[in-house]
């Protein structure tokens, strides 16, 4: 892991972990990956084993804008959320705070947040 941060712009743990307290043990360790290129970051972590995942934040009810894209990837029991977007990191962190914050238990009201942070959804 130490390359991939090294690699990155910012590297920074995110999720049920970060945000809930107490934090739950059996969930998938996730992380925000602010990159600089990329294809070339997409490339490396292919190189490392990772698999092209799905996610839980994406828009469904409207298109995305190239500045609101990012790609997940996931090995075994962690989870990359890498985008190329400062603005997008921001709002995903600024959301992260909200739900630290508000100890959101509930994997829906989490959603609901990042969903309204994001994208502007009303759920």
């Amino acid at each position: 892991m130490d390359e991939l941060k090294e690699l990155a712009l910012k590297f920074t743990p995110v999720g049920s972990r970060v945000t809930c307290s107490p934090p739950p043990l059996d969930t998938d360790e996730d992380w925000l990956v602010l990159v600089k290129d990329h294809d070339f970051y997409r490339k490396v972590l292919l190189a490392r084993g990772f698999g092209i995942g799905g996610s839980r934040f994406l828009d469904l009810r409207t298109p995305l804008n190239v500045a609101d894209r990012f790609s997940s990837y996931v090995k075994k029991e962690v989870n990359l959320i890498v985008t190329e977007d400062p603005k997008f990191f921001d709002k995903f962190m600024a959301a992260t705070s909200v739900a630290k914050r508000l100890n959101l238990l509930s994997k829906e009201d989490r959603i609901a947040l990042f969903q309204a942070v994001l994208y502007g959804n009303s759920l």
